[in-house]
């Protein structure tokens, strides 16, 4: 009959290798196999589940994630993509920078998320043992690469100063859902899904922190705002404005409501580089403030075109790119200055009915 043996050695406790072999299945006995275990040299037969169980390759023992990172020991990601200028993302305690844009503030919770999905990745097959054919996986000259190193500041008797890198992780040529993938040097060609790299943003603008403007509302001191027409407040007091430009009665709730989310303003997400179809060339709003009497900064906000998930396409001055604003934000910036005058038409639509006074009819003459 034909044989397979299990092998099992326990070398640190000395002991020599102990065989199982797995003949045919079992004549008489239902569901199960005859094995033999040496060196007992006596047959046996056993549930043929043994068999399902034993037979195993070896890429079924191994680790199916794709990597695991130290994120105690990660202070820096480099992002390199064919294409594109390369981002540096680098960790400064508990929040992350845009390393080679200046330190600029970066997305800290995208940089998370992005270290979770990797963590998370699952290998949807191992590809190959050997790297002799990196070029017909695309990894010989790879679309994507991401570098995760740790970093110190100073040299110390373990470490110089400077970037330490810990793991590459290379992307290569997409084929079907997958896309091909290694590790540093490991000979190991493994694909994951092609998804993942839609989740690894190439531009370095995406990055950029969602954070706008970041002002306590009575910084707000001059205000001008330009859609079919343009007007202009100065502060008064804490809650009082008067006109640069326009007339009427200000309605002080409604600009305060509009000062508090310019203030703190935060952008949904970053799209990246600036384009016609972001609609700024016809602006549907644009809001320029000054922050003190003195202040001769001025802070400019642009909405353009609205996007496809009902949001709004904006850009500030001093800041490259587009991102895109939530349509409660877009409201609260476009709340009308003059006071509704009475008999205007409600919020819900509809105009309040003018009150009408009953005069009673006289008393007939003789009573």
């Amino acid at each position: 009959m034909p044989v397979r043996s299990a092998n099992r050695t326990d070398s640190s406790r000395g002991e020599e290798g102990r065989t199982l072999q797995i003949g045919a299945v079992a004549e008489k006995i239902k569901d199960a196999v005859y094995t033999r275990y040496l060196p007992r040299n006596a047959v046996y037969a056993l549930p043929k589940k043994t068999e399902e169980i034993l037979t195993v390759r070896p890429n079924d023992l191994r680790d199916r994630h794709l990597v695991r990172l130290d994120t105690d020991n990660l202070d820096r990601i480099n992002i390199e993509a064919t294409g594109q200028p390369k981002i540096v993302l680098a960790r400064k305690e508990q929040n992350w920078t845009i390393a080679n844009r200046n330190g600029q503030p970066a997305n800290g919770d995208e940089v998370r998320r992005l270290i979770s999905a990797l963590n998370d990745q699952q290998v949807t097959r191992f590809v190959a043992d050997t790297a002799s054919e990196l070029s017909k996986y695309g990894l010989d000259q790879p679309q994507l690469r991401l570098t995760f190193s740790s970093f110190a500041s100073e040299n110390t008797a373990e470490t110089g100063a400077g970037e330490h890198p810990f793991l590459t992780l290379s992307f290569g040529k997409i084929e079907g859902n997958d896309i091909y993938a290694r590790i540093g040097e490991e000979p190991f060609i493994v694909a994951v899904n092609r998804e993942l790299l839609e989740r690894i943003w190439v531009d370095p603008l995406q990055w950029q922190d969602l954070t706008i403007f970041q002002f306590k509302p009575n910084d707000i001191h001059r205000l001008s705002r330009m859609t079919d027409r343009e007007e202009s407040i100065l502060r008064s007091g804490a809650q009082d404005w008067k006109w640069i430009q326009g007339a009427g009665a200000i309605d002080s709730a409604d600009v305060q409501s509009l000062i508090n989310t310019l203030a703190s303003l935060r952008a949904v997400r970053w799209v990246g580089p600036s384009t016609p179809a972001h609609g700024f060339e016809q602006p549907k709003l644009v809001l320029t403030f000054t922050t003190s009497p003195d202040d001769k900064t001025l802070h400019k906000l642009t909405i353009g075109a609205r996007t496809d998930d009902a949001m709004w396409f904006a850009k500030v001055d001093g800041r490259e790119g587009t991102f895109v604003i939530g349509n409660p934000d877009f409201t609260a910036l476009n709340l009308p200055w003059v006071k509704a005058p009475v008999g205007s038409p409600s919020p819900n639509g509809t105009t309040p009915s003018p009150s009408v006074a009953i005069t009673p009819a006289p008393a007939p003459a003789g009573q």
